[in-house]
């Protein structure tokens, strides 16, 4: 199969969809299509999406599922579909022989792939605001109406996990549902720095317990838990340092500040910004803390996994299924702060006990997490999609 796909990403920031989002392009690129990648806000990862693509282009669209009231809500979905419109002058001009959406928030090129009866994949990561995640149903209509858009519009739907799959569809779609679990890039399993090293480059001290908080800063991510946890674990370890890695908007910033300020950890948190070596960060830090209070798959959690580092994690979402508590990491519930006391304590003044979590971490992150499968299954996927569309339009 080959030809041109067009890949649709609501934002080029680093967070874990564009960053997945590059994997399905090598994917696809790798099962012959050229890329054309359509995004709505840019960012950092711009530069590695023209290095891999013949065009970027960009196209206001996505706003369909923010929050709101109902008639800023409905606004925004009629804009939405009026967006549209801007995805079927570029399919007329480039001709693409596949639509691939890589957010929920793509209605429009869902939409105008129907239109021109283009074959469509819609690979969905996110969660419903329902079970803490960050989509928000659209007015009028709620998940109903997101599930016939979803029904109508694509030809294939992926999820990447089973939390994904029941939040979002439901019953719906299921004879056209894959579930493919996102996946670590090899860099993170060739990791061989010690950590002294890797601390060196960070600025991060060689002779403090560390642990690291993965991710961007969005209250969604947990950060305030882990903070008022944190400070109950130093009393127990004095020298404990967090370091927090990611950017967000400034207003959560400043929430995340003031907080350290109030709980008196300012000599025992370190904001980090935007990371681009998260392997050498992950081997830096002798315990990784992922605190959402919602997660569709959890990715930073397989790649501390997959470089060695043990894992302590809420239980939600997909984080619940690609750990194994007690077994792969731990995990807690969301808001129990001396259950997460107990645990962070027990991980730093206990290192013996990580190793025992990370040996069959890194295990089954290898056996099942692996960029290259991954890669190969998401091109030859699309060429099964492509030939069944095929089908259905001669046999029509």
């Amino acid at each position: 199969m080959s030809g041109l796909a067009l890949f649709v990403q609501l934002t080029l920031e680093p967070s874990g969809s564009p960053i997945s989002g590059l994997m399905v392009v090598d994917g696809l690129r790798d099962a012959g299509w050229e890329m054309h990648t359509v995004y709505h806000q840019p960012g950092e990862l711009l530069v590695q999406y023209r290095e891999k693509c013949v065009e970027v282009s960009q196209i206001q669209h996505g706003r369909w599922l923010a929050r709101g009231p109902w008639h800023r809500r409905l606004r925004r979905l009629i804009y939405d579909l009026r967006a549209a419109r801007h995805f079927d002058l570029l399919i007329r001009r480039v001709r693409p022989g596949l639509v691939y959406i890589n957010n929920l928030t793509g209605l429009a090129a869902a939409v105008a792939a129907r239109r021109a009866k283009v074959p469509c994949i819609w690979h969905i990561r996110e969660l419903f605001d329902d079970v803490g995640g960050e989509m928000h149903p659209p007015w009028p209509g709620g998940k109903r109406l997101a599930r016939y858009f979803i029904r109508r519009c694509a030809d294939c739907v992926v999820v990447i996990s089973r939390a994904v799959w029941e939040n979002v569809l439901g019953p719906c779609c299921e004879d056209r549902t894959v579930l493919i679990p996102n996946a670590v890039d090899d860099r993170f399993f060739d990791e061989s720095r010690c950590r002294d090293e890797v601390r060196r480059q960070f600025g991060l001290p060689v002779d403090r317990p560390i642990v690291g908080v993965p991710g961007t800063l969005r209250p969604v991510k947990g950060h305030e838990f882990f903070l008022e946890a944190l400070a109950a674990v130093v009393p127990r370890v004095p020298s404990v340092l967090a370091a927090i890695t990611g950017d967000g908007e400034p207003r959560y910033r400043e929430t995340l500040c003031r907080r350290v300020s109030e709980l008196g950890l300012g000599r025992h948190v370190m904001f980090l910004g935007t990371v681009a070596d998260m392997p050498g960060f992950y081997r830096a830090c002798d315990v990784i803390c992922i605190p959402s209070r919602s997660e569709s798959f959890g990715r930073t959690a397989v790649e501390a996994m997959a470089v060695g580092t043990p894992v302590i994690a809420t239980r939600v979402g997909g984080l619940a299924e690609t750990i194994e508590d007690g077994v792969t990491g731990w995990l807690v519930e969301y808001g129990d702060v001396p259950v997460l006391v107990d645990k962070l304590t027990h991980l730093l003044e206990n290192p013996n006990v990580g190793n025992h979590l990370s040996t069959p971490g890194k295990g089954v992150v290898l056996a099942q997490f692996r960029g290259a499968q991954y890669v190969k299954r998401i091109g030859g996927h699309c060429g099964s999609v492509i030939e069944s569309k095929l089908s259905a339009m001669r046999a029509g």
